[in-house]
């Protein structure tokens, strides 16, 4: 006697999905590609794989962080001050330099403190400018300390790291290089 197996709408809905799922024939079992046998699934490409189910990921407004793009240039104000022991211990405002390590660092402490003590980056540049035109033992100070745009492998190692490492309008703490000791103010 043989049994009859009668399908309920929801499962012929099933039966029916799966066949549309691929479309590109399917083996069957016992028939050829593409239909024959018995029509149902069994034996199919797909038989024996979960059911795929659609998932959304609702979006949220989160920050992406900035790649912060390489700096190979900088435009920088200095203020220096020599001492005895600089490579060259003499300046436009000086001929001889006489002041040690100690004094010189100590001066540009000073400088480094009048000029932090200014409110905006405007009025931080206008005195390191006016500073450094009157304190500076460099060249550049009749420009107001401006070295201009410079690239890596132009200046000493530890001033070139000090300005790369700044950020704009930031003030660098004491650097100490071979010319003497320095402050640095990042302008680009």
């Amino acid at each position: 006697m043989a049994e009859t197996t009668t399908m309920t709408t929801a499962e012929e809905e099933v039966a029916t999905k799966k066949r549309k799922v691929a479309p590109w024939p399917t083996l069957s079992a016992g028939g050829p590609p593409g239909g024959g046998g018995s029509g149902g699934s069994a034996g199919g490409l797909f038989d024996g794989l979960p059911e795929a189910h659609e998932e959304t990921v609702p979006v949220t407004n989160q920050h992406v962080p900035q790649v912060k793009k390489p700096v190979t240039n900088v435009r920088c104000l200095h203020l220096l001050k020599k001492h005895t022991k600089s490579r060259r211990p003499s300046s436009w405002r000086e001929r001889v330099i006489t002041r040690n390590i100690e004094e010189a660092t100590y001066q540009v402490k000073e400088l480094r403190k009048t000029i932090a003590a200014k409110s905006t980056p405007k009025e931080r540049q206008a005195e390191f400018e006016r500073l450094a035109r009157k304190e500076s033992d460099c060249s550049s100070a009749r420009d107001g300390g401006s070295l201009g745009r410079f690239g890596r492998g132009q200046m000493q190692p530890a001033f070139e790291k000090a300005a790369f490492d700044l950020d704009v309008n930031e003030l660098s703490h004491l650097v100490t290089t071979d010319s003497g000791v320095h402050i640095i103010l990042r302008l680009e």
